[in-house]
């Protein structure tokens, strides 16, 4: 008698599957696409082991979103120019991941959702980033706090606009030109907030 070849079970899908999973599909096709059935799709499993271990959509939304920022800070941080003071290369860093993060970038700075989940939640990109910010540069830390946060502040407005023309593939601006411009506007709102300490 022949015998039986037992058939091992199927892999259970695990939370951090369907995380990890979801957020690639927005890291490559954008957040607009992230769905319960394109999570499945990727996963080659149905939409149940999605539901079954997530309340909603909304709940996996919000863990992408902040695996995303997570990811966004250890980018941002990967960037290094010895000739730079090392919170300078954090704002470069920026310009860096809104170059090579289209939907990443997006998600973070440019979308709806992510203005309505810093209005409830704390902003934590933006602390992370202010944060490490002080830490990189110790002449900071000799000025108040609402002078750093006020440089942080500009800073932040200046990169961010620099970083939608680097996202949007501006002709006008290259990478190498936005990190002059950025260079420039560092070290006068730094010598700035310096004299007025």
């Amino acid at each position: 008698m022949k015998e039986l070849r037992k058939i091992p079970p199927k892999a259970e899908v695990t939370r951090e599957q369907i995380s990890l999973t979801a957020f690639e599909l927005t890291r490559q096709a954008g957040f607009e696409v992230l769905t319960a059935r394109n999570i499945a799709v990727k996963l080659k499993c149905s939409t149940q082991p999605v539901y079954r271990l997530y309340k909603s959509m909304e709940e996996v939304k919000e863990d992408v979103y902040k695996r995303t920022v997570d990811f966004a800070l250890n980018e941002i941080k990967q960037y290094s120019n010895e000739k730079n003071e090392p919170a300078m290369n954090l704002a470069v860093g920026c310009l860096f991941f809104a170059q090579a993060e289209k939907h990443l970038f997006r998600l973070l700075f440019l979308s709806e959702y992510s203005s309505d989940y810093t209005k409830n939640n704390d902003d934590l990109l933006s602390e992370e980033i202010y944060q490490a910010f002080l830490q990189l540069d110790p002449q900071l830390c000799t000025m108040s706090t609402i002078k750093t946060r006020e440089m942080f502040k500009k800073l932040s407005a200046y990169w961010l606009g620099i970083g939608v023309m680097i996202h949007m593939n501006s002709q006008e601006l290259t990478i190498d030109d936005a990190i002059v411009m950025l260079e420039e506007m560092y070290y006068v709102l730094k010598c700035s907030a310096l004299s007025k300490k």
